[in-house]
C-alpha cells in the first residue's frame, strides 16, 4: 500500500448527525466505518464526515451510495444498497463520476466498473450448544419497511409480512417478531415514508399490526441466543453477491437462519450453514420440516457455521477486509493523480 500523509477525506452519507457513523453501535452496524477510518489513520491520512470538519478542506470524499459529485476532488463510493432501494447505485450518470466504486455487485465488477468488496461484518466466535438454552423457537427480527417501487418478483419486505402472518395463525406460541416500527404501517424509504410514520403516530389509539411484536431491540445478540432458528430474508431476493448483515447476525450468535435473499449464496456461505427459504414450497412444510428436526441436525449446522467462521472463506465479509481493500484503491489513486500533475 502507498503511503499518504496529512491527507483529509471526507465520508458522506445519509445519517445524521454524521459522525455517529464513527460511533461503536451495540449491533455492530458501524464497525465497518470505524475499520475504515482506522485504516485510514494508520496511513496518515483523516477521514471525517462533515460535521468533524472544523473548516478543512478535505482531498478527497468517499460517498455511501451514489449521490450526485459536486465540485472537483477526487470522490469515490461504496455502493452498499441495491438499485431498487437506491436506483442512483445502479445509474451510471451517477457512477461515471467517481474515480472508483466499490461494490458487492458482480455486474459492475464484471464490466471493469468497479472493485469488489462485500458488506462486511464484524464477525467474531460462534456457539456450539444445541437445543438445551434455546427457548425461543423462531424469530424474525427486522424493521417494518416497504419496497418503494413495485416489484413483486423481487420484494422480501412482503415475503417477512406473509412469514409472520403464517406464524400468528398456525404457530402463535412459537415464534416471536422483534425491530422497529411494526406497530405502524410498513414504512417506504422515502420522505413521504417518513410523513406517513409521523402521522401514524400522531393519530389516538394504541393500534397493534402485528400481534406477535415483541417490540424493538438495540441489539440483536441476546435475542438470536436464545432461538433455534431466525428468518433472514434480505430486502429483494434473485441478486447476486447482495448478502447483508443479517446472517452474519444469526451466525455469530450460534442462531441457524432461513435464508432467502442472494441467488448465489451457496456461493459464498457452504449450505450446511443455513436453511435454504426456496426448497420449500410454503411456510407450512418450513416449519415441519425445522419442527422435526432432531438435536443433532441443528448440532451439525452448529458446527458448519462455526467452522465458516474460523475458515478462511469468510475473510472477504470481515471489517478488515473492506477496510483494507478501500484504503488501498483509495491511496493508489491519489498518488496516481498526484504523479500526473507533477508529469
Amino acid at each position: 500500500m502507498t503511503s499518504a500523509n496529512l491527507l483529509t477525506g471526507l465520508l458522506i452519507h445519509n445519517g445524521s448527525p454524521a459522525r455517529r457513523i464513527f460511533e461503536a453501535s451495540a449491533d455492530g452496524l458501524t464497525q465497518p466505518w470505524i475499520a475504515l477510518r482506522d485504516e485510514f489513520r494508520l496511513v496518515g491520512c483523516a477521514l471525517r464526515t462533515s460535521d468533524s470538519l472544523n473548516g478543512i478542506t478535505p482531498d478527497f470524499e468517499i460517498h455511501l451510495d451514489a449521490r450526485k459529485v459536486r465540485g472537483s476532488i477526487p470522490t469515490f463510493a461504496v455502493l452498499a444498497e441495491c438499485r431498487f432501494i437506491h436506483p442512483p447505485n445502479a445509474n451510471l450518470k451517477y457512477l461515471r463520476h467517481y474515480r472508483r466504486l466499490f461494490t458487492w455487485n458482480p455486474e459492475l465488477v464484471e464490466r471493469g466498473a468497479a472493485t469488489k468488496i462485500q458488506l462486511a461484518h464484524p464477525m467474531g466466535g460462534s456457539r456450539v450448544d444445541g437445543y438445551s438454552r434455546r427457548d425461543q423457537f423462531v424469530v424474525l427480527i427486522a424493521a417494518n419497511k416497504a419496497l418503494p417501487i413495485w416489484k413483486p418478483s423481487l420484494d422480501l419486505y412482503s415475503e417477512r409480512v406473509l412469514a409472520i402472518r403464517w406464524f400468528e395463525r398456525h404457530a402463535p406460541s412459537d415464534f416471536a417478531l422483534y425491530g422497529f416500527g411494526w406497530g405502524k404501517s410498513a414504512r417506504l424509504p422515502t420522505r413521504l415514508g417518513g410523513a406517513v410514520h409521523r402521522l401514524e403516530g400522531l393519530l389516538p389509539g394504541n393500534r397493534c399490526h402485528f400481534p406477535s411484536w415483541r417490540g424493538a431491540l438495540h441489539a440483536k445478540r441476546e435475542v438470536l441466543e436464545g432461538a433455534r432458528f431466525s428468518i433472514v430474508y434480505e430486502n429483494v431476493r434473485g441478486l447476486r453477491g447482495y448478502i447483508t448483515e443479517k446472517i452474519f447476525d444469526a451466525f455469530c450468535a450460534g442462531n441457524v437462519p432461513i435464508y432467502w435473499g442472494a441467488e448465489d449464496i451457496a456461493e459464498y456461505i457452504p449450505e450446511a450453514c443455513f436453511i435454504d427459504r426456496r426448497k420449500f414450497s410454503s411456510c407450512g412444510d418450513l416449519y415441519e420440516f425445522i419442527r422435526h428436526m432432531p438435536e443433532h441436525a441443528y448440532l451439525d449446522h452448529q458446527h458448519a457455521i462455526r467452522d465458516f467462521l474460523e475458515s478462511d472463506a469468510s475473510y472477504s465479509f470481515s471489517t478488515k477486509h473492506f477496510a483494507q481493500t478501500i484504503v488501498s484503491e483509495v491511496l493508489d489513486c491519489l498518488m496516481d493523480l498526484r504523479q500526473q500533475n507533477l508529469d
